[in-house]
């Protein structure tokens, strides 16, 4: 089921077109209250009230303010060799200002204190549906709400400092984590571990990874993070990002002008210009 998060409420993608839109509650602005295994099965059989074209309602993030946004850094084999990084024995993460996200379709300013070295990641960001608290990865599915395109845009030279503080701050620029269009339960995923992922930008095909590169994979990651953290329904947590982004030194840093498309595999497209 992929779901979303609109101005006219609740929807459901309908069965026969990922372009219309069947809406299941009007007054809900955010997914949190419908994220569990129970919730989500409503959901599922829910009558709509009726159908409209996506196109024709403003895309919302599907959760609009998590408590927490969770990031998770040099988790795939692809990234950290291209960067002459060595691979991680743990998973590592830290948290970043939530008040970051955006919907698609927003314009993302390029800061004006920090203009040289915007970069894209594209990241497949897990949603949790319900309190998980030291969950073991044979465990992890069940806490988990849905999966979700995310832009973990980060400014690479305040991130050089490598410090939490640098980082949060190369990570939490206004609207610097666009979130969507649409939150797809697990179910939707022929094979949850091995997920296809890609960015473009200006049409230019840069990013092209499948998940089952991660190091940690997504039930790690939840055991990881779960025993350090309480998650709460609706945090986020971005599962890190394949080769080719501009750090890595092919690609050019982004500019204003320049537009993403950022797509998971089976999933509409996380769209956002930049601007300056």
């Amino acid at each position: 089921m992929l779901l979303f998060n609109t101005k006219h409420g609740i929807g459901r993608a309908s069965a026969d077109s990922q372009e219309r839109l069947e809406i299941l509650i009007d007054e809900a602005k955010d997914l949190v209250p419908y994220l569990s295994p129970e919730k989500l099965g409503e959901l599922k059989s829910t009558t709509p009230i009726r159908t409209i074209e996506l196109s024709a309602s403003e895309i919302l993030p599907p959760v609009l303010k998590p408590s927490r946004l969770i990031i998770v850094g040099l988790n795939y084999k692809s990234h950290c060799d291209e960067l002459g990084f060595p691979h991680p024995d743990q998973a590592m993460f830290f948290e970043a200002p939530s008040e970051a996200i955006c919907n698609t379709g927003s314009d993302i300013p390029i800061p004006s204190d920090a203009p040289d070295q915007v970069d894209y990641e594209a990241e497949i960001a897990i949603v949790i549906g319900a309190l998980a608290s030291k969950v073991s990865k044979e465990n992890a599915w069940s806490v988990i709400g849905g999966l979700a395109p995310i832009n973990d845009v980060s400014a690479r030279d305040v991130q050089s400092a490598m410090t939490l503080e640098a980082l949060a701050q190369a990570k939490g620029f206004p609207r610097f984590k666009p979130f969507g269009p649409c939150l797809a339960t697990v179910d939707e995923f022929p094979d949850p571990n091995n997920i296809g992922i890609t960015t473009r930008v200006n049409g230019e095909l840069r990013q092209n990874g499948r998940t089952n590169d991660m190091l940690f994979s997504i039930p790690e990651i939840i055991e990881s993070v779960s025993a350090n953290i309480d998650l709460q329904p609706g945090d986020v947590i971005c599962t890190g990002t394949p080769s080719g982004a501009a750090v890595e030194g092919k690609y050019s840093y982004l500019k204003a002008g320049d537009s993403i498309e950022l797509t998971v595999e089976g999933l509409p497209p996380l769209i956002n210009k930049f601007v300056g």
